[in-house]
């Protein structure tokens, strides 16, 4: 029998600190750790199983440090644990854990060498743990990851997209073999640190610079444009950057498009909307009624669309989760950007393996339309509270059902705010994705992501957000009965 690596009481008061552990992993009765490592003389990962709760059996990576008294804490990132990980991921090494799995650390044929060492960084708040660290003077990021049941592709997908100039250079990355079910987990990777930033920051800048503009003589669609012109040709190079991204994934990771299920989406979409109809929700009732309302028409008019078809044309693999802050965009000499895609969340690996048809790059460009509503809104929300001196969800709501509290001069402004946020985020979407075809399965994505995001702030009571999900579900068109789409 094996001697634990930490008492059951130990283990339990680091996680239970611990500011990163997931809200259905905190609420476990208890944890165990089932397997263990040594990266070196002091550092340790452990993989611990969560025991009762809603998380019930997921196991997750905890990076421990060994202190002089014998005692184990939980191991920064940017610590001797860290330097422990990215020196064995730089050997190409391999170790046996403690219960007969193994830790398989695989090097980059182009990875750097040199001194090996951490570099201030401020990683915000991440699921992941993100570290900065200088190798032979060139800085790279190590990436360490925290569950591990979930499906990660990231590693792989980097290591397949080395050469395109679209990612960050992969430089190698570590994995985790349980030695009951001979599985490969990711732990970690290790890639070149992409300079720039998320293309939210120049698009906040240029919405925000926009508001002193506005007055009420302004005609916003007139605004917008001209107000957008320094941003044209950057906006439409960083849309011509997402296609080539697109085009270099689906090179590089193959496969036929066999056909996006749409049978099963449309299953699953009208199983959640059924379920959010009959949910209680705060917030105005009749513009929520008539949301749903548009909701139930446009799953109708989908269904007409592919008029029972199985699957439609569109699959192919996809960046999953792409948000705006994960298009970085660094300034080059000549005014133009150079363009990175970070944080990949490929849903499925390989082309011939489970799961792989049910994405497409589709839902990358509904992802960014959906990320756009939420900011424009947000931001409009914020500068009517300020012009009307009044909270910010007080405008989001007005927004939503008309403002009947406010006097005719206050609904006025925030009918001008909202509508000029609207320009604004229409324009930005032609020059980023182009003039959006009437194709029904980037509808129907779009409202698999807006249900799904209407689902989560409504299960977190995040009304200000489920009112932005209404206000979109609103402005859908009705589409009318057309000919069936065809594979």
């Amino acid at each position: 029998m094996i001697t634990p690596v930490i008492r059951d009481d130990h283990l339990e008061s680091l996680l239970r600190s611990a500011s990163w552990l997931p809200r259905d992993l905190l609420a476990a009765r208890r944890y165990e750790a089932v397997d263990h490592a040594e990266l070196g003389p002091a550092e340790l990962l452990l993989i611990v199983a969560a025991v009762g709760g809603p998380a019930a059996g997921e196991r997750i990576f905890v990076p421990v440090h060994r202190e002089p008294s014998g005692a184990l804490a939980e191991a920064r990132g940017d610590g001797t644990f860290g330097l422990a990980a990215v020196r064995r991921v730089l050997a190409g090494a391999r170790l046996r854990t403690a219960r007969g799995g193994r830790l398989d650390f695989r090097r980059a044929p182009s990875a750097p060498a040199g001194e090996v060492r951490w570099l201030p960084f401020d990683q915000g708040w991440s699921s992941n743990a993100l570290s900065l660290v200088g190798i032979g003077g060139a800085p790279y990021v190590h990436k360490t990851y925290r569950r591990l049941d979930e499906a990660i592709h990231e590693p792989e997908v980097l290591r397949l997209m080395t050469g395109t100039g679209r990612t960050p250079e992969w430089a190698g990355d570590w994995t985790y073999t349980d030695p009951v079910h001979g599985t490969r987990h990711p732990v970690g990777v290790l890639y070149r640190h992409a300079a720039g930033h998320g293309i939210d920051a120049p698009l906040r800048d240029n919405l925000r610079s926009l508001w002193p503009r506005l007055t009420d003589a302004t005609v916003p669609d007139r605004l917008v444009r001209g107000h957008l012109r320094p941003l044209e040709d950057r906006l439409s190079a960083a849309g011509a950057f997402l296609r080539a991204f697109h085009q270099d994934l689906s090179g590089r990771l193959g496969g036929p498009d066999t056909g996006y299920p749409v049978a099963d989406a449309l299953a699953a979409a009208a199983s959640r909307l059924h379920t959010l109809a009959g949910a209680d929700a705060p917030g105005p009732h009749a513009p929520r009624r008539a949301a749903f309302d548009a909701l139930e028409r446009e799953l109708l008019g989908l269904r007409a669309r592919f008029a029972g078809l199985p699957t439609a044309p569109g699959a192919g693999p996809c960046h999953g989760d792409l948000h705006l802050s994960h298009l970085l965009c660094a300034d080059e000499g000549d005014g133009g950007w150079r363009m990175s895609v970070i944080d990949l969340s490929t849903p499925a690996l390989p082309a011939d393996g489970p799961g792989y048809a049910a994405q497409s790059p589709l839902q990358d460009l509904v992802a960014v339309q959906r990320a756009l509503e939420y900011f424009a809104a947000d931001e409009a929300a914020f500068e009517s509270a300020r012009r009307l001196g009044i909270d910010s969800a007080e405008t989001m709501n007005g927004s939503l059902d008309g403002a009947p509290g406010l006097p005719p001069s206050g609904r006025a402004v925030l009918a001008r705010v909202f509508g000029t946020a609207d320009a604004w985020r229409e324009h930005v979407l032609r020059l980023l994705l182009g003039p959006a075809p009437d194709s029904p399965l980037r509808r129907l994505l779009y409202l698999r992501r807006l249900l799904h995001e209407l689902a989560y702030n409504h299960d977190h009571a995040r009304t200000y957000h489920a009112a932005i999900d209404l206000r979109h579900a609103l402005a859908l068109a009705s589409p009318a009965p057309t000919t069936p789409a065809r594979t």
